[in-house]
């Protein structure tokens, strides 16, 4: 399945022109941070296609119903640009393991 996210308007659309934009390229701490909250945005549109499982949560008011994800993720990155993006990801599923 893939899930363009231009398509729809979001906050993703003021990462994604950021990081075309050229005075922020020559901008490596902006550019990095713009990765990684792109890579946030992307692990969260890919949450809601992963599999939960019904649970509950102890409140100070009493037990509370929750979904929560049937397995964790592994995390991974390949090339040395993409650790920023990776962070990102890492932020959402922080239970994840990473390889």
């Amino acid at each position: 399945m893939v899930t363009d996210l231009s398509k729809t308007d979001s906050v993703v659309n003021e990462f994604v022109a950021e990081l075309r934009d050229a005075s922020v390229q020559q901008d490596p701490l902006r550019f990095r941070f713009n990765l990684q909250r792109l890579g946030s945005a992307m692990a969260i549109e890919v949450s809601k296609s992963m599999r939960y499982a019904a649970s509950a949560v102890h409140t100070p008011l009493g037990n509370a119903p929750v979904n929560r994800l049937a397995e964790q993720p592994v995390l991974a990155t390949i090339l040395r640009a993409g650790l920023p993006m990776h962070q990102g990801v890492a932020e959402v599923f922080d239970r994840a393991e990473q390889a």
